[in-house]
């Protein structure tokens, strides 16, 4: 099964005055411990888009994405799109 596991940018990311070392200092693990349970055989991809610019041409069978107050817009919105490339 292809997992991917998604953390979205914060709101604040996109500001000028983002300090990326503080959020470096306190990464999320809720992916990473989820990850953890998945079976061996599982294709799982981690994507942190405080990291990197997110992939989405991608087909996964199973999409997570974490969410915090800050980062509730953009975590909406990847659910919406990969919800739309589901039916279709």
């Amino acid at each position: 099964m292809k997992v991917k596991l998604i953390l979205p940018a914060l709101t604040e990311a996109i500001s000028p005055y983002w300090r990326p070392i503080k959020y470096s200092l306190f990464p999320p693990l809720g992916l990473a411990t989820l990850a953890g349970y998945l079976d061996e055989g599982d294709q799982v991809t981690l994507e942190d888009e405080h990291v990197q610019p997110l992939f989405l041409d991608d087909c996964p069978d199973l999409v997570a994405i974490e969410v915090t107050s800050l980062s509730s817009y953009r975590a909406y919105a990847l659910a919406d799109y990969y919800r739309s490339r589901a039916l279709t």
